[in-house]
């Protein structure tokens, strides 16, 4: 659309003969714009009357970018530009499966140079995150450029950041929110991206123009929590950084991002920073690191033995510090000037595979991109044989006759420096499956069962697989290690126990299953859980069947995924063919091992036998797997539910809602909810709290027609926070005959789960 010049008044038609001339005055500095379709000016202070005396004078940036050509230049003169309407009233949602855009720029080279003498002059702002003002990650800008070019300006999401423009303080604005949600600055998808003095402004996910094929940052400034800075093939060079959170980049990939005469400033109490949560190759030289006294800098939390990062000449709060000392392996000291000294290459060496679980005997090669010498990890060298060949190649050659897996790695070296390394876990050679010794037999000392087998080990660890099935449903599982016992409950009465096995030591395959069975005596009890004072449930899901298992059947676990209806507003869904539950490891702030959920909607629920249930109590024991409190991803309908005295049939039943809102970004809401045909209502209004961390105990309790919660955890109290440490619930609820139990979980996964430790239910 071209704009078409019309008349104006006389000061209209000055400016016209000024734009003609290309002459501006620009914070009192002479500059030269030579403005044609190719060179646009963006001038927020000039009327739209005076902004229409030109085809290439804009005072609105939307319009400005409408009027983009492949080859496009804007200058900006100081202002505050919006690039999404802040008073807006509509919520702004994503298309196509993707974020919601401020604004989507297309074009081959373009550039913006912020006019203004200093970088704050010039403000191109939003102020919308995910479920503050939009569904979905906000980010301001989609740009799709060969090269993109940004200088002299401030990108910034305002979105839980006030906006201070101090030329024309009438145009500054109160940030939206207090609670850091996600609000992104931009992608760029292309060749090249240039930001030379830019100020990029956000919190959590800052994103600033992340996605270039390769990225130069040029004397920029950066304020941000974490998953925000661009870790990919990114030059840092002259730049500083505010950091509100621990790990300021999700992950590194390729070559890394090189840190070239920067400054990190920690603007937290935390004591222990790292560079990216996932891992991957990170330089640093001539940097400085200000944070609180005895700080830990790391380059990720959890290190793989392959990772090998750069640094030389780092500080931290002035003194000497080598980055992540708890695993030397991975930091190379550069003692020279490599190759980023001259032409500011990154010293990444590319090697054909860092990882191999690999089963000797076993030969493989690996490559790198330059002439390099390998090594291994000493006191590993008799498992391999190795054998260097031309072009950076080696072949190594492995065995492991011992009984225990090897676990090391195959190091390579360049000349200058440079190191690559490939984690090999050497399994050890296979031997036959441990035949039996006697066949298995189930064996019942009063409410336990044990399956008594033994195996020929020749000294070596069982790591046989066992399950026991109840009619066929397979109710306990090996997890961690042979599960040679089963404990009996009320449902067992007069039903077949099978236990199968499958014989293993920790050098063979499984041999083909075994089974046992047996059939357990009627009892006069229906279940224990109906009868006053008994235990009904303890598990600490070490022996948890995590396959999908939907039906639901009288003392069985229910296994499954589901949708809730509050949740429709909402777009994601679970494959059935995955659990849904996994039992593993945990990470950041969940401790050891236990029950996670695999995909968002994990479900469990417990059916006892046909009975009419009084009162009862449940208490689980948990540890969310974010530290800050926030339990999960982000507020979009993202929480768990904690429910006895539950119809599993018609999800009817009481419980303690746990969910994230855009309230607090460091705490999550409590309430107690009804159950009424899978629609939940509250109970209670919603309590804000901080105790939704490591060792977080939740107890729920039904009695005389009380529902009780109360939460609690080990961690201690934020400094920072005035919120409550522990939740303390009530509420008169009519009575109902049902004794299920139901945990249901709409929270995205990975760093957002929950770890599940312990349950305990009992009734009255």
């Amino acid at each position: 659309m071209e704009k078409k010049v019309k008349e104006h008044t006389c000061l209209g038609k000055v400016l016209f003969l000024l734009l003609m001339t290309a002459s501006w005055m620009t914070s009192g500095a002479q500059t030269d714009l030579k403005l044609d379709a190719a060179h646009l000016l963006l001038d927020g202070s000039l009327t739209a009357a005076e902004a229409g005396a030109s085809p290439y004078v804009f005072n609105d940036f939307r319009e400005a970018v409408a009027h983009f050509q492949d080859t496009t230049t804007l200058y900006i003169r100081p202002w505050v530009y919006w690039v999404d309407n802040p008073d807006e009233p509509a919520v702004v949602r994503g298309k196509d499966g993707r974020e919601p855009f401020g604004v989507v720029i297309r074009g081959k080279s373009l550039t913006l140079i912020g006019l203004g003498q200093h970088p704050g002059d010039v403000v191109l702002a939003s102020q919308r995150g995910q479920m503050q003002g939009a569904v979905g990650n906000f980010t301001m800008f989609d740009i799709h450029a060969d090269e993109l070019h940004v200088e002299n300006l401030t990108m910034g999401n305002y979105c839980n950041v006030d906006l201070d423009y101090q030329l024309r303080p009438e145009l500054s604005r109160k940030r939206r929110s207090d609670a850091i949600t996600q609000a992104h600055v931009g992608y760029v998808h292309g060749r090249q991206l240039t930001a030379r003095k830019v100020r990029f402004i956000s919190r959590l996910n800052l994103n600033p123009l992340n996605g270039a094929r390769e990225s130069v940052y040029d004397s920029c400034h950066f304020e941000c929590t974490d998953d925000a800075l661009n870790g990919g093939h990114a030059i840092y060079r002259h730049c500083d950084f505010d950091l509100y959170g621990a790990k300021p980049m999700w992950s590194t990939f390729g070559t890394g991002p090189l840190f070239y005469d920067c400054d990190f400033y920690v603007r937290t109490d935390n004591r222990e920073t790292y560079f990216c949560k996932q891992g991957g190759p990170v330089t640093v030289v001539d940097c400085r690191y200000h944070a609180p006294e005895g700080s830990y800098v790391g380059w990720t939390a959890y290190p793989q033995p392959w990772l090998r990062c750069y640094q030389q000449n780092f500080t931290l709060n002035g003194k000497p510090y080598t980055i992540g000392s708890r695993r030397p392996q991975n930091t190379v000291v550069m003692k020279d000037k490599l190759l980023w000294h001259s032409n500011m290459q990154i010293p990444f060496l590319a090697i054909s595979q860092h990882e191999a679980k690999l089963r000797a005997p076993v030969e493989i090669q690996l490559t790198t991109d330059s002439c390099a010498t390998w090594s291994v990890t000493k006191g590993f060298e008799r498992f391999v044989l190795m054998r260097q060949l031309p072009e950076g190649r080696a072949s190594f050659f492995m065995t492991n006759e011992t009984d225990e897996t090897a676990d090391f790695c195959l190091v390579a070296t360049t000349p200058d420096g440079r190191q690559a390394a490939c984690r090999v876990v050497l399994q050890p050679s296979l031997v036959p499956a441990p035949q039996l010794l006697r066949q298995p037999a189930i064996v019942q000392r009063g409410d336990s069962l044990t399956l008594d087998y033994a195996l020929d080990l020749q000294g070596r660890h069982d790591e046989s697989h066992i399950e026991w099935l109840r009619d066929g449903i397979v109710v306990s599982t090996s997890h961690d290690a042979p599960q040679r016992s089963y404990r009996l409950t009320g449902a067992d009465a007069g039903r077949t126990i099978t236990a199968t096995i499958a014989p293993k030591s920790n050098r063979s395959d499984f041999a083909p299953a075994v089974v046992a069975s047996m059939t357990i005596a009627p009892t006069s009890g229906s279940d224990s859980l109906a009868t006053p004072s008994i235990v009904a449930l303890e598990t600490d899901f070490h022996d948890f069947p995590c396959q999908w298992q939907p039906q639901i059947i009288e003392g069985y676990w229910t296994v499954d995924g589901y949708k809730p209806l509050d949740t429709e507003a909402f777009d994601w869904q679970f494959d059935q063919e995955k659990p849904m539950w996994e039992y593993g490891e945990g990470f950041n702030g969940a401790v050891g091992r236990g029950l996670l959920q695999a995909q968002r909607g994990a479900r469990l629920m417990y059916t006892p036998m046909k009975g009419h249930y009084g009162d009862m109590s449940l208490t689980l024991q948990v540890d969310p797997t974010k530290t800050a409190g926030q339990g999960f991803g982000s507020a979009t309908g993202q929480y768990m539910d904690v429910c006895l005295k539950f119809d599993t049939r018609t999800l009817t039943g009481y419980g303690l809602r746990i969910i994230r809102t855009v309230k607090h970004a460091k705490a999550v809401d409590f309430l107690l909810v009804a159950y009424k045909n899978g629609v939940v209502t509250p109970l209670t209004e919603p309590v804000s709290s901080t105790c939704y961390r490591t060792g977080c105990t939740i107890s729920l309790d039904y009695a005389d027609g009380q529902l009780t919660a109360h939460v609690e955890t080990k961690t201690p109290k934020p400094a920072d926070s005035q919120l409550p440490h522990q939740v303390d619930l009530q509420v008169r609820v009519p009575a109902t005959p049902f004794g299920g139990i139901h945990i249901q979980h709409t929270g995205s996964c990975g760093e957002s789960t929950t770890m599940l430790h312990r349950l305990y239910c009992h009734s009255r």
